[in-house]
């Protein structure tokens, strides 16, 4: 029987930019994770479907290689090489670039902790309000330019970027980034004033953290290396949590 010798990503990390801006923009259309996967492998292995078969089957070509009727099981079996994309990314990836505009690091190493807080502020906003323009403003910062212009599909890819990136510190940093203990276990779902008095406090709980409370201090840890602010955090909030336990055995 012919098969067709195809050849598909396994991972995140192996997208290329073309192969990312075609997933988001597939993830834009809110077509289903098969659907996703299914046109994923066609493209990417310029496969095209001819016609429909009896038996859940499909007529099959790839440009001057004989037909092939595949089956719906033999499809599936393909797109389980896909499956990673029905998660988010386990290290952060991005597009490099939107049109002349760069992206910063995808993992924020040597970023300012300033453009972080920043980031992260309009990324609890957009979970509570799905607003595109909190996306482009992100957009803004993520490709230093007041003037770059994402599409749909990108800034689909910003957000799975920030998901990722979020996901990628909780493990790095455990201790800062413990589960709130709101029953939403998160910042969001008391209404946009609460949202905006909880990070507002949030920010201003961490700065007084890293300045220990010296406000001639707060310029420089703006400046600091998001790396480096968020070990600092971490170190502090283990600090409190064994102070705590102490305190409660006393």
């Amino acid at each position: 029987m012919e098969v067709f010798n195809i050849t598909l990503p396994t991972s995140w990390a192996e997208l290329s930019d073309k192969q990312l801006l075609m997933v988001y923009g597939l993830f834009a259309r809110d077509l289903s994770a098969a659907e996703v996967k299914t046109l994923s492998i066609m493209k990417w292995n310029s496969l095209k479907v001819l016609a429909t078969l009896p038996h859940h089957r499909f007529l099959i070509k790839r440009k001057e290689e004989p037909e092939v009727a595949l089956s719906t099981r033999q499809i599936q079996q393909a797109t389980s090489v896909l499956d990673f994309l029905d998660n988010f990314p386990p290290m952060p990836v991005r597009i490099a670039r939107i049109g002349k505009y760069h992206a910063l690091p995808a993992d924020f190493e040597k970023v300012p902790f300033e453009q972080y807080l920043f980031v992260d502020n309009l990324f609890q906003g957009y979970l509570n309000t799905q607003s595109d323009e909190l996306l482009l403003q992100m957009a803004q910062v993520l490709y230093a330019s007041d003037h770059v212009k994402p599409d749909k599909a990108q800034l689909v890819g910003i957000f799975y970027w920030i998901a990722s990136l979020k996901q990628y510190f909780a493990g790095l940093f455990p201790n800062f980034y413990k589960p709130a203990s709101s029953t939403d276990g998160n910042l969001l779902g008391n209404g946009q004033t609460d949202l905006y008095h909880q990070l507002r406090d949030s920010t201003n709980a961490m700065i007084r953290a890293l300045t220990g409370g010296d406000i001639t201090k707060e310029a420089a840890i703006m400046k600091m290396d998001t790396w480096r602010a968020l070990t600092e955090l971490d170190a502090i909030a283990r600090e409190a949590e064994e102070i705590r336990k102490t305190t409660n055995k006393a």
